[in-house]
């Protein structure tokens, strides 16, 4: 599922012409799964793209069912019928796995995605679905072993120095990065390791080529609207 999909485009016959219908709509949600599933966070959810396809999914299956409800003598390989069928059933692996994916990174860093300023990137959904596994959560913890300490001892999000205790996603990973324009130069931010006075040369990113990049390097284009559409993880 690493080429874009087929469903994208509808084509129909007026007068004697083909047209073609492109829904950009499942373009976009191709393009979201696919960042979402190699960025080491939660990416902003696109609320319009999922309602979108969501209400064309549950069209497009009702007008399936209906149509082989009403029989008529249709043969049910037809080839017509099945490739729309499969076709919708693609689009319907992308919405859920898009989703299950970002389900899946908030059940490891709950207290990570609780801060206010990583929730804001969540659903409302999704915000509930956080905060309800995490009081589960917190509550099991409480119950089984944080009763028997001392109350000094019973935080879940204390932090000394450079230990915490609050589990966080790997952002310092590396990325394969996708150009589809040249960019740059672009501040490369230093290491957690790394000496702050010795800073990285800024780096000039050329369009159509593929580069394997820190993810805090092209981090902003991702979380910033407005540079949307610029890179994009393979």
């Amino acid at each position: 599922m690493d080429s874009a999909p087929d469903s994208s485009h509808v084509e129909g016959t007026a007068e004697g012409e083909d047209e073609v219908f492109h829904n950009k709509d499942v373009e976009k949600l191709f393009l979201r799964w696919q960042n979402e599933k190699f960025a080491p966070e939660v990416l902003p959810f696109d609320r319009d793209v999922a309602e979108n396809i969501s209400e064309m999914v549950e069209y497009v299956g009702e007008g399936l069912e209906e149509e082989r409800g009403e029989g008529d003598g249709q043969d049910p390989n037809d080839p017509d019928y099945c490739l729309r069928c499969v076709d919708l059933e693609r689009i319907k692996y992308l919405l859920r796995d898009y989703l299950r994916i970002r389900l899946w990174k908030l059940s490891q860093w709950p207290q990570h995605y609780l801060e206010p300023a990583n929730i804001q990137y969540l659903s409302d959904a999704e915000r509930q679905f956080l905060r309800e596994f995490w009081n589960l959560k917190k509550g099991f913890f409480e119950s089984r072993l944080l009763g028997g300490l001392p109350t000094a001892k019973q935080g879940l999000d204390d932090k000394m120095d450079l230990l915490d205790m609050v589990r966080r996603p790997a952002l310092d990973k590396h990325v394969y990065a996708r150009l589809s324009e040249s960019i740059g130069p672009i501040e490369v931010p230093p290491t957690s390791t790394q000496d702050t006075g010795s800073s990285p040369e800024p780096l000039t990113l050329q369009a159509g080529n593929t580069y394997l990049l820190r993810w805090p390097i092209v981090r902003n284009f991702f979380l910033n609207p407005e540079l949307e559409g610029k890179v994009q993880l393979v």
